[in-house]
C-alpha cells in the first residue's frame, strides 16, 4: 500500500511537472513570437498610423490564440510565485518594447529600440533559466 501511495504520487508530480512545462513554453514562445511579429509589421509598413496599428496588431494576434497576455494567465495558476513575479516585468518590458517600435522614426535597429529590447531578452533568458531549474527533481535544482 505504502508503495501504491509513492507510485500514485510521483505520478503525480510527474503530470504537475509536466502542465508547468507546458506553459512556461507556451509563455516563452509567445513572447518571442510577439517580438518577431512586431519587428515584421515594423519592417514592411512607413511611419504613421497604419504601421502603428499595425505594431499594435501584431503584438495581440497570435494565430495560435496564445498571446503573451493570456499565456501570463495560465502561468500565474501553474507557476510557483517567484516564477510569476519574473514574468510579469517581462510581459510589461515587451510592451515597452512594442510602444517604443511604434513610435515614428524608430524601428529595431535604433539605439532607443535597443536599449529596451536588449534588457527584454536577458530578462528573457533568466526567466528560462528560473523555469528550467523549476522544473528539475528537488534534488538537481540548481540554487
Amino acid at each position: 500500500m505504502i508503495t501504491d501511495v509513492l507510485r500514485s504520487r510521483r505520478a503525480q508530480q510527474q503530470q504537475w511537472a509536466e502542465a508547468k512545462r507546458v506553459v512556461y513554453v507556451r509563455f516563452l514562445m509567445a513572447l518571442a513570437q510577439a517580438h518577431s511579429r512586431m519587428t515584421m509589421a515594423a519592417a514592411r509598413l512607413e511611419d504613421g498610423p497604419s504601421r502603428t496599428q499595425a505594431i499594435h496588431d501584431a503584438f495581440l494576434s497570435d494565430p495560435h490564440n496564445s498571446d503573451a497576455k493570456s499565456v501570463l494567465r495560465e502561468l500565474a495558476i501553474a507557476a510557483p510565485d517567484h516564477i510569476y513575479e519574473a514574468a510579469v516585468p517581462i510581459y510589461h518590458q515587451l510592451r515597452k518594447a512594442r510602444d517604443m517600435l511604434a513610435s515614428d522614426g524608430v524601428t529595431f535597429e535604433t539605439p532607443e529600440y535597443q536599449a529596451v529590447i536588449q534588457p527584454f531578452f536577458a530578462e528573457l533568458d533568466s526567466l528560462q533559466r528560473l523555469m528550467r531549474n523549476d522544473l528539475q527533481p528537488p534534488a538537481s535544482r540548481r540554487v
